[in-house]
């Protein structure tokens, strides 16, 4: 059986959560990752060792400040690479070994601190106003940890990452809402599309392709691949019943539409790797590795990655959904029939793909079923 003889409606992704209004500092830690948690992490220092000694714990915790405390735990102050260099930038009209200085000769002791619910609004003015790139947190008095520009900055990144996936995924539920038969199409593609990156990615082939930012791109941009059944008149999009070649002609359209639309984006913002890969998924899901597809006649590599991956994601979740035009395939078939295009609609290697992570796309078919269509 080929899927050319079968209609397929749109994919899409897991809804990012809400925004909250407010951040605080305990609440950045949950954001960051954990090389930014364990290169940040409080690390303390006794005011009477050496400079050396301050130095090694540095370079041996991968972070750029330390605490100084007294034996209670209190913060007596603070000191920072900027502050041994400028000890030893400084030393040559000094007679003491710069490195052989004890830490309270060169600590900051004015220290701007912050406390566990100082909103990060908060942080990062107070960052700028002292000009210091790190900020104890204390609580009761005592250090608990450490937050850096690094660390404000990584959450403003993801905060921005979070508001642009929101906004993708609203765009793509406002294309669906046109067809009412989709349900969670969306969030059922997407998690297809990632567990088939995922296992791409510890390929050898792939390894240095498909990285964590590639996986998270094409999580966060695949639903918009269907953005061009904007553009397909309702008599087409919600026709209750297959397609003629007229009207499926009509309907192939939303490939380039979708990748037009795109492109206008493009074009105000070239250096947005979120819109390339949309386009390119958009543009290519339905190409073929054999030539054979549309709107392009792609074949093999000239598809991009991106749209090869998706591919067998989107046709997947088509033959296992119920239509009114069709009733649900079995696993079992839509696998034979995913096998059957190996190599020739669908790239080998992602079939490959699927076929170690079957479980896995049952799993997310059960999280993500549809409720029953009305008859």
């Amino acid at each position: 059986m080929s899927y050319c003889s079968i209609r397929c409606g749109g994919p899409s992704v897991n809804p990012p959560g809400c925004l909250p209004e407010r951040q605080d500092v305990m609440d950045v830690s949950n954001h960051l990752s954990d090389a930014i948690q364990a290169r940040e992490r409080i690390v303390t220092v006794n005011p009477e060792d050496t400079v050396t000694t301050a130095a090694k714990r540095m370079a041996e915790n991968g972070i750029g400040c330390l605490i100084i405390a007294d034996e209670q735990h209190k913060l007596v102050g603070v000191v920072s690479e900027r502050d041994i260099i400028d000890n030893v930038v400084g030393a040559a009209a000094d007679s003491v070994d710069p490195l052989k200085k004890l830490v309270r000769d060169i600590m900051t002791t004015n220290v701007v601190t912050c406390s566990p619910g100082t909103s990060i609004d908060t942080v990062q003015k107070s960052m700028i106003e002292t000009r210091t790139r790190h900020l104890p947190v204390m609580d009761n008095g005592i250090a608990i940890g450490m937050i850096s520009t690094r660390d404000v900055m990584a959450y403003q990144c993801d905060k921005a990452n979070t508001t642009r996936d929101i906004t993708i995924f609203a765009m793509a539920k406002l294309a669906e809402s046109r067809d009412p038969e989709t349900g969670s199409h969306l969030e059922r593609v997407c998690s297809y599309t990632r567990t088939l990156a995922e296992e791409l990615a510890t390929t050898e082939k792939y390894a240095e392709i498909i990285d964590d930012e590639f996986i998270r791109l094409i999580y966060s941009t695949a639903p918009l691949h269907d953005i061009g059944k904007i553009g397909i008149p309702d008599h087409v999009l919600l026709k209750p019943g297959r397609l003629d070649d007229r009207e499926f002609e009509i309907m192939k359209k939303h490939a380039a539409l979708g990748a037009d639309t795109l492109n206008l984006a493009l074009k105000r913002y070239p250096e947005a790797e979120y819109l390339l890969m949309a386009r390119d998924i958009a543009a290519s899901h339905h190409e073929r590795v054999d030539g054979l597809g549309y709107p392009g006649g792609l074949v093999g590599d000239e598809i991009p990655l991106s749209a090869r991956i998706f591919a067998p994601a989107d046709v997947y979740d088509a033959l296992v959904s119920k239509r009114i035009y069709k009733s649900a395939f079995t696993h079992d078939v839509a696998k034979s029939i995913l096998i059957e295009g190996k190599g020739t609609q669908f790239d080998s290697d992602v079939i490959e793909a699927f076929l170690c992570h079957e479980h896995d796309f049952l799993q997310i078919k059960e999280r993500y079923k549809d409720t029953e269509l009305a008859a």
